[in-house]
């Protein structure tokens, strides 16, 4: 702890924070899920564990009033010396006191979320939905009785960010000087809590693991999850879409969804070969101009596009090549508006499902997609903060399997239904498609697709006779949904041939 408070004392802070080993932070995150998942209890992302201590009793009274260790976490250091002060970490905080004071500044939180270099930008005309804005930060409605409960701006310190919707971490969270507050998507509203800023600032010094749920994960930390990549082939150069802004997640029309820096792809759910783009210039009500006549031709380094009869836009040659080169109007969609200077020497020009800028100033790749992903996820989280955003997993969704009959002659087929449900309010869910795999004697088996669901969530799908095997074998069979994630949902059962003799 002396040589962490010696860097602090000499105003190496950021330094401190900037080192944290986000590698570590993200193993950790893998092998809490994975641990979690192994338990089959409700509450799968929440493992906590490592040495804690005494709370000190200068600070008891003033833990208890912030409320203890169901808001502020366990302690999980020592009474330390810090400057003037006397402080010491929760999970979520660093409580510190100045013993020369005798007022209301006697305790204070320490401002560990400045150095996590989370700060945005205030709004410059911020909505006035929950009635609190503060500095130009509305703070999130639900967070607002954790908020009052800290006495405000007081201990919670002034707010960094607006409230966010963190898709690769399933929460929805707003960070402010102090603490950081944060709902998972699964769980009911109202139900928040404090991210782990204690334990994420004294990681190198406390021995102690918080909750995956509150992990504070480096935003430049990459998303691996790519699963509508493999169905781009015809692309030529996926990467032009950027790095992934999200995992996969449910959209609010029942397709899988992924934001990535340039575009949003989407697809049934299990079927990524069937991606596309959404329409991103329209969905964000980006510039749009009529189309017009044809007015100029390659000659003048254009190729003219029509949209609607005979009228059209004018594509510059550079974008043409581009938008052939990477899925055609396939995959752009049309031109929505002519060029326009969006930066000084920059230009851009719309299509359907991307813009595409032009810098002629660039040492490479003089055009590129426009980042609009940001604006998209920011749009969405203004229609969906107060909603469940869904995605699959074995905690969220109920995978039932059922056979017609649990003995049944070799000679006769097999019906085997399935029944898919959300969790959280046993709501069917359609439109989604199954795998099944009988595991049949002598370590053969037989596979089907289960066709989607309908909208009572069930499906079935017939096994034919399996003859030629002796009278008593046991058929195993396991059904797993088909959707694009690394924790697949799946079912298992069984039943007997038999023949009655």
């Amino acid at each position: 702890m002396g040589s962490y408070l010696t860097a602090v004392q000499n105003g190496d802070l950021n330094l401190v924070f900037r080192r944290c080993r986000a590698l570590k932070w993200m193993l950790l995150f893998v092998l809490s899920l994975m641990l979690a998942a192994c338990s089959g209890n409700g509450n799968n992302g929440v493992l906590a564990a490592g040495k804690t201590y005494e709370v000190a009793p200068g600070f008891r009274e003033f833990y208890q009033t912030l409320g203890g260790e169901d808001v502020l976490g366990p302690a999980i250091s020592e009474n330390f010396s810090f400057q003037s002060l006397q402080c010491q970490y929760t999970v979520n905080t660093l409580l510190c006191m100045n013993p020369a004071a005798t007022d209301a500044s006697r305790f204070s939180l320490y401002p560990l979320g400045i150095p996590m270099n989370v700060r945005e930008d205030p709004a410059a005309s911020p909505t006035q939905g929950s009635g609190v804005v503060v500095n130009g930060y509305e703070i999130y409605e639900e967070f607002l009785t954790l908020y009052e409960k800290l006495s405000g701006s007081q201990y919670a310190g002034a707010p960094l960010t607006q409230v966010r919707l963190n898709y690769s971490q399933q929460r929805i969270e707003q960070f402010f000087e102090n603490v950081g507050f944060y709902r998972k998507f699964s769980d009911p509203p109202g139900q928040v809590h404090l991210l782990a800023y204690g334990a994420f600032s004294c990681e190198k010094n406390c021995n102690y693991s918080p909750s995956v749920d509150a992990l504070i994960i480096s935003s430049t930390q990459a998303v691996d999850d790519e699963p509508f990549l493999a169905g781009l082939g015809k692309i030529g150069g996926a990467t032009i879409f950027g790095r992934p802004l999200t995992q996969p997640y449910i959209a609010s029309d029942g397709f899988e969804e992924q934001v990535y820096e340039n575009a949003v792809l989407y697809a049934p759910p299990g079927n990524t070969s069937a991606v596309k783009l959404r329409p991103l210039s329209i969905l964000l009500n980006l510039n749009r101009t009529d189309p017009g006549p044809k007015i100029y031709g390659s000659q003048d380094g254009v190729v003219f596009y029509p949209t609607s009869g005979e009228l059209g836009y004018h594509v510059p040659l550079d974008f043409d090549r581009f938008i052939t080169a990477h899925g055609g109007l396939d995959v752009s969609g049309n031109p929505i508006a002519e060029v326009y200077e969006v930066a000084p020497g920059t230009y851009r020009q719309c299509f359907e499902n991307y813009c595409l800028d032009y810098n002629p100033l660039a040492e490479s790749d003089k055009v590129t997609l426009a980042p609009l992903g940001k604006s998209y996820l920011d749009q969405l989280q203004k229609q969906t903060t107060s909603q469940e955003l869904f995605t699959f997993s074995p905690d969220t969704v109920s995978l039932q399997a059922s056979e017609q009959s649990k003995q049944i002659a070799p000679d006769a087929s097999q019906t085997i239904q399935i029944l898919v449900s959300r969790k959280s309010d046993g709501q069917p869910l359609a439109n989604l498609e199954a795998d099944l795999d009988v595991t049949l004697p002598v370590d053969t088996h037989y596979t089907a697709a289960f066709p989607a669901t309908q909208s009572d969530g069930k499906s079935t799908v017939t096994v034919p006779a399996m003859t030629g095997y002796p009278n008593g074998s046991i058929l195993v069979y396991r059904v797993c949904l088909k959707t694009a994630t690394t924790d697949p949902v799946c079912a298992t059962g069984s039943y007997i041939l038999w023949k009655t003799p």
